[in-house]
């Protein structure tokens, strides 16, 4: 199920009432104090990530988590920072982006699922093995379940995650963009961070090149030592390659080897190998099916932050009823 679906009661909702645009409200002042407690924050944020956890997955949720407060921060920052020209400018700009992250949150919980699927497929062989000496069949079913779990991974490659653009705001951009436009360049730095790192880690064999992650911030913003060090860390994380994903291949792998080598098809030979090769692929999935239910719920936390954002964006272009209240 698509996160769109799910949380669909949380979808903006357009009504076309009237055939005629409102008048936009008034702008209020900018409010740059919020905004630099907002930069304050986030810098504190990414600071408090480190140093990483040695599982990829789990620092991947904890940065997941990150980028849904960041979110969350955004929503009074923007509001805080007036609706003039300039500002309704970069919060237009922004939408599409909005609208990216939302694809690559489905394309990553789309991921989970097929993850899981194959820890499914694990844990019926494991199941099949549980009685040694294990029947002819029983292991034969076993090789089955292990060969389905292989080829849907090999026969249905998923598409590489989306990627989110990353630009480098030029030195002194602290002091020369706008206030909602600070907060924008935030949202898009560690929504773009949180990308990357979801494509190395879980992006299927799609590593990307060594020009595009880590990230770097080369300007003046408050936020942006944190960042480039949490963004060091997670492409040596990602690059030691100890995804718990690929243990769980590796020890399924010895256990089908184990399996297929066993006379003419019947059960298995060394039956003390199987059951120290069940046990281990066992300990692997359970490791990650803890971690990719974190992963999930951290997702879910990002949909349901940048659909709020997205609400609050598309609420600063139209005439609420408070406005329409005050005046009558």
């Amino acid at each position: 199920m698509f996160l769109t679906d799910k949380y669909h009661a949380l979808l903006p909702i357009h009504s076309a009432k009237g055939g005629r645009k409102a008048a936009p409200a008034p702008a209020p002042a900018p409010a740059p104090g919020v905004v630099s407690r907002f930069d304050a924050a986030l810098a504190a944020n990414l600071g408090s990530l480190l140093p990483l956890p040695a599982s990829p997955l789990a620092a991947l949720a904890r940065l997941a988590d990150l980028l849904a407060a960041t979110l969350v921060d955004a929503v009074p920052a923007l509001s805080a920072a007036g609706q003039g020209d300039a500002a309704s400018a970069a919060v237009a700009a922004h939408l599409d982006a909005g609208v990216a992250l939302l694809d690559a949150c489905n394309a990553i919980a789309a991921r989970v699922d097929r993850l899981r699927r194959r820890r499914l497929l694990s844990r019926l062989a494991l199941h099949l093995l549980s009685s040694l000496p294990a029947s002819p069949s029983s292991a034969q079913r076993a090789r089955a379940a292990l060969a389905d779990r292989d080829a849907g991974a090999s026969l249905c490659s998923p598409l590489p995650l989306p990627s989110l653009p990353f630009v480098d705001p030029p030195r002194g951009a602290g002091r020369q963009l706008t206030a909602a436009a600070r907060v924008i360049l935030a949202l898009n730095a560690v929504s773009s961070l949180a990308a990357a790192a979801a494509a190395t880690i879980i992006g299927g064999g799609s590593k990307l090149s060594s020009a595009s992650f880590p990230l770097v911030v080369s300007g003046d913003l408050p936020w942006a030592e944190s960042f480039n060090a949490l963004s060091s860390q997670l492409s040596v994380l990602a690059a030691a390659k100890t995804s718990e994903v690929d243990a769980v291949d590796e020890a399924v792998s010895k256990l089908a080897a184990l399996l297929e080598s066993s006379t003419e098809g019947g059960a298995p030979d060394d039956e003390a190998s199987v059951l120290a090769a069940a046990q281990e692929v066992e300990k692997r999935t359970e490791e990650l099916a803890a971690l990719l239910d974190r992963l999930s719920d951290a997702v879910n936390g990002v949909f349901r932050a940048a659909l709020r954002l997205r609400a609050a964006e598309l609420g600063s272009f139209a005439v609420g009823p408070a406005d329409k209240t005050r005046k009558k």
